[in-house]
């Protein structure tokens, strides 16, 4: 597909998608009134913290209140691992998540000849498992309230960035303090109500990680991106690793296995790790996302895939490379229109709006209150105009250019002999000492520049800069000189002289001098953003700075407010979410609340096993020896986001009836006002990976580990 058809796509899809998420259809009065009942008070969501667990609520929706038993050993039985979630689920160790999450892990324990995310993967004996070089799960075992250590370092009146820094290090030396208390551990300050609160997260942390069992791709993302963030679901996304300590399997607490499953209207819990929202934004934050960023970020991803296909379609082999990045890309394209649906929707936008004037009103009605707080919408509101008029310039005053390598190497050959000459606590941050030895192994990696992946993807970022700077722009007359952006790209890749770690070196090692007499024309260019950028920048961290100081006064004005009846955004930091397995309106009909296997074959003969609706050859030889009846993915009300792509769903005993890998598209407007109306979690049902482990894989041994002590 040429980058014109898909950047008229990405647009047409983002203009559309709220129209889509906002259709009416017609459905009994009783099956519409049913799904349009909210619970009050649930606009900020149900992303619960374990050290402030909603008791009450729950007593009073579910007549369920945990003992603290319960909450603790459904804490440290999770596991955060990086972008994902994870869990045990033997006393041996075993680690379940998604086959999305572990596919750097997949990759890594892939030996030559091998294609295991195609093939799929299973050790039969320990001996057989393989290590998953640079993964590392991490179980939370405290949360501390450090909101007073942190802000008591930075006294009244510091200015916005002396501010910044002040908390930073506050942060820092906390953390430190922390990893000094033992090995395998991992400490974080997390920021929680927008600098209301300030939690220290203490993990310890499980550094070996041996693959288990993988199946293949085409089950785990069965119906590929047109089916991503839809349901009904049909797919396998899960893979298991198992944990080492002194080269033994870890022992720790691990969830169970539920013997029975779940069912429709069955409470169930999701414990993960989302990654962020933002329910607390104010409704000027929001319109920046709905008008400048999202918008940008949607322009660039969709060149960033016509690309990336294009590439693909040259060789089997760059097809192969670029499987992940163009998994990658697709994924965040889909789910940004998604979010900015929401800001489109007129209905959303008019109860956010709603929801602030409550919250300001309840500030500016006491005269305390209104002191402290009373402007900090009006100043949030000036700071977002004032990025506006910046972000244009910023997105190109930068050496991004959508990955391409060749520009960002010019600029930190640019930058290193500047840098270099500063003291170390004055350099960006990139170029001091702690991180020089990273610095340097990028640049004079002996990797090969892909001149044609180059070319191409620098063609796409220069005709998309064409378009949004003026022709009088400095940076664009630079990088242009006149030219069209693919000649553009051509020229500039063809007379680069920084292709190989040798050239790199040189210039390094002619210091200042000889990068200033550099004519390659990636340093020439270089040369001309790098005071743009460093102004630009400077202009933006200040008002950034300015906008944390009140965004921490709205997380105290919300405590003053709400208290902790309000669950704070996402941070990447392990929640609780409560939810019931539950239908949903869709396509003017209902949701099943479960697929089955019955319904994946259903979809691959409908489709000709076309793919992405393909399956694997035993998936075909074996389908008769499946109960075909076996409830597949399922849907339920839980609040999720992404970071909780392998969180385990639990039921009241705190057993395994799920793993989350999706929502419904209906779940992505609520990254800023939560619903329960239809947006749903979708999950794999745990009497599916037992079926499919027994009955497709031989892999007994590893479901009877599974559910052995169920």
């Amino acid at each position: 597909m040429s980058s014109a058809r898909s950047l008229k796509l990405a647009v047409r899809l983002a203009a559309t998608a709220a129209v889509a998420l906002g259709l009416t259809v017609t459905r009994p009065a009783a099956a519409q009134q049913a799904a349009d009942q909210e619970y009050p008070g649930l606009e900020t969501g149900k992303m619960w913290t374990f050290d402030v667990p909603p008791l009450e609520y729950w007593a009073r929706r579910y007549n369920f209140r945990p003992t603290q038993d319960w909450l603790d050993h459904v804490r440290l039985a999770a596991l955060r691992q990086p972008g994902c979630t994870a869990s045990f689920v033997s006393a041996d160790g075993l680690v379940m998540t998604n086959h999305h999450c572990a596919r750097s892990c997949i990759e890594s324990a892939t030996r030559p000849g091998e294609d295991l995310l195609t093939n799929g993967f299973y050790a039969r004996t320990r001996a057989e498992e393989r290590a998953c070089r640079g993964i590392f799960v991490d179980q939370l075992q405290s949360i501390t309230d450090v909101t007073d250590s942190v802000t008591s370092a930075v006294p009244a009146g510091t200015p916005p960035a002396r501010a910044a820094d002040l908390r930073a290090a506050a942060s820092r030396g906390i953390e430190q303090r922390c990893l000094a208390a033992g090995p395998d551990l991992s400490c974080q300050v997390v920021t929680m109500y927008r600098g209301g609160q300030y939690k220290l997260y203490r993990f310890r942390r499980f550094s070996d990680v041996r693959l288990v069992f993988a199946p293949e791709d085409s089950i785990t993302f069965f119906g590929g991106d047109p089916d991503n963030f839809t349901y009904p679901r049909h797919d396998l996304d899960m893979s298991f690793y198992r944990a080492y300590v002194n080269n033994e399997p870890a022992h720790t607490e691990y969830f169970r296995w539920s013997r029975d499953g779940s069912r429709e209207r069955d409470l169930v819990f999701v414990i993960g790790n989302p990654g962020s929202t933002g329910r607390l934004n104010t409704v000027a934050q929001l319109e920046f996302l709905r008008d400048v960023q999202y918008p940008a970020q949607l322009d660039q991803l969709a060149r960033v895939i016509a690309v990336y296909q294009q590439l693909g379609a040259l060789s089997p082999e760059r097809a192969a490379a670029l499987r992940n990045p163009l998994f990658g890309a697709q994924n965040s394209f889909k789910a940004i229109s998604g979010y900015q649906s929401g800001l489109l929707d007129p209905q959303l936008m008019a109860r956010k709006r709603t929801w602030e004037q409550e919250f300001r009103s309840r500030v500016g009605a006491d005269a305390n209150l209104r002191r402290q707080y009373g402007d900090a919408w009006d100043q949030v509101t000036r700071i977002r105009l004032q990025m506006r008029q910046l972000d244009q310039r910023r997105r190109y005053y930068a050496f991004g250019a959508y990955g391409t390598r060749l520009l960002n190497l010019a600029a930190v050959l640019v930058r290193l002999p500047v840098e270099s000459a500063k003291p170390d606590s004055a350099r960006l941050p990139a170029y001091r000492d702690g991180n020089r030895a990273a610095l340097e192994r990028a640049l004079y990696s002996a990797t090969p520049v892909d001149t044609t992946a180059e070319i191409r993807m620098l063609a796409a970022y220069l005709t998309a800069m064409a378009a949004e700077l003026p022709a009088t722009d400095p940076v664009l007359r630079a990088t242009l000189q006149g030219r069209t952006p693919e000649a553009a790209a051509r020229a500039l890749v063809s007379l680069a002289q920084i292709l190989t770690a040798e050239q790199r070196r040189a210039l390094v090692q002619g210091g200042a001098a000889a990068v200033g007499a550099s004519s390659d024309p990636f340093i020439v260019l270089a040369r001309v953003i790098d005071p743009l950028q460093r102004d630009i920048d400077r202009q933006w961290t200040e008002l950034a700075n300015q906008e944390a100081q009140h965004d921490e006064r709205f997380g105290r004005a919300l405590f003053a407010v709400y208290g902790n009846a309000i669950a704070p955004d996402a941070t990447f930091s392990l929640r609780i979410t409560d939810g019931e397995v539950l239908s949903y309106p869709y396509n003017g009909t209902l949701a099943q609340p479960y697929t089955t296997f019955y319904g994946l074959f259903d979809r691959y003969y409908g489709w000709g096993g076309r793919a992405p609706w393909n399956l694997p050859a035993r998936w075909l030889a074996r389908r008769d020896s499946l109960n075909l009846a076996t409830p597949l993915n399922a849907v339920s009300t839980n609040d999720i986001i992404g970071g909780n792509s392998g969180s385990p769903v639990l039921n009241r005993d705190g057993e395994i009836v799920g793993l989350i890998f999706d929502g419904n598209i209906e779940s992505l407007p609520p990254r800023f006002l939560f619903s329960e109306a239809r947006p749903r979690s979708v999950w794999v049902d745990s009497r599916a990976i037992v079926e499919a482990m027994r009955r497709v894989y031989d892999a007994g041994p590893l479901a009877d580990e599974l559910t052995r002590n169920r």
